[in-house]
């Protein structure tokens, strides 16, 4: 690695093309500014400067390292720039939630994005499990589940609640035998939704998610909703799904004796500092759900 202290002394020599100059700009002595130049030739193991008399010229080597630190001292430039900068309406945000909540939130956050032009925001539709480790491994800025994270190099926020809905076909009825008969369709969180609210209503007869025969799976829940409206099973999933979906006349939300809540919570890395612009998110995120 090229020693930054003497590049930079180098640098000021060929913009200066005087040693004295160079020396009093940088508050060094003359054969400080010499030791500098030598120690790098040495380093390169090749002769930078061509000198005659009080004069130099740079060689081919030296002309090489010339660009080299330009590009270095622009890189730089532009890094403090950055960080300087930290503007709230410009950079790259990255957020992970369920495959329904992203169905909810991506058409805000593209209208977030729209109004301020130097913003972009990717979204990664997960599970809970798969989110986490998104933020623990910096993959993810924010992130969005419905349990509560016991990890100490997590921050947690509770944002609000959203209800698990027990979705049939249209014209079936919400009892144990029409459960069994339909047989369920799973999704990434469908065992972690179902387990609740199936234990609250059918305490009697429920017994563990192994005893429902499964008559599908998918891992995208804007199309779970699909083989529940053509009478392939039921699923369990948050109202914000069952919201959006296009054909609500071929699906019902049945009517339970007993209400589940899932609670819902903004994770981000504990010793992680995020840029100003995630605040709009956070803010953003606040508003669905207060």
């Amino acid at each position: 690695m090229i020693n930054p202290v003497f590049l930079r002394t180098f640098m000021n020599l060929v913009k200066t093309n005087h040693f004295t100059h160079t020396a009093e700009e940088l508050s060094m002595t003359q054969p400080g500014v010499s030791q500098h130049i030598k120690k790098l030739e040495i380093q390169l193991g090749t002769t930078l400067l061509n000198r005659y008399g009080k004069k130099f010229e740079l060689t081919t080597a030296g002309e090489s390292l010339f660009q080299y630190g330009l590009k270095q001292f622009k890189a730089e430039s532009d890094l403090l720039n950055t960080i300087a900068s930290d503007d709230v309406n410009i950079g790259h945000c990255t957020l992970a939630c369920s495959g329904s909540m992203a169905m909810q939130l991506y058409p805000k956050l593209l209208n977030l994005q729209k109004e301020r032009s130097g913003l972009t925001v990717s979204v990664e539709a997960a599970p809970n499990t798969t989110i986490i480790e998104l933020i623990k491994k910096n993959q993810s800025d924010f992130g969005i589940v419905t349990q509560q994270v016991n990890d100490p190099s997590l921050i947690q926020e509770p944002l609000g609640e959203d209800a698990l809905c027990l979705v049939m076909p249209a014209q079936s009825e919400p009892t144990w035998e029409v459960l069994l008969e339909l047989g369920f369709i799973n999704h990434p969180d469908g065992h972690h939704y179902a387990t609740q609210l199936l234990e609250k209503n059918f305490s009697g007869e429920f017994k563990g998610m192994d005893q429902l025969p499964q008559t599908g799976y998918i891992n995208q829940l804007s199309q779970i909703l699909l083989p529940v409206s053509m009478g392939l099973g039921f699923t369990v999933i948050p109202k914000s799904s069952l919201d959006v979906f296009p054909y609500p006349d071929r699906i019902r939300n049945a009517v339970l004796a007993s209400l589940v809540n899932e609670r819902v919570f903004l994770i981000t890395k504990k010793h992680r500092a995020l840029p100003s612009r995630y605040q709009l998110i956070r803010e953003l995120l606040r508003s669905e759900w207060h």
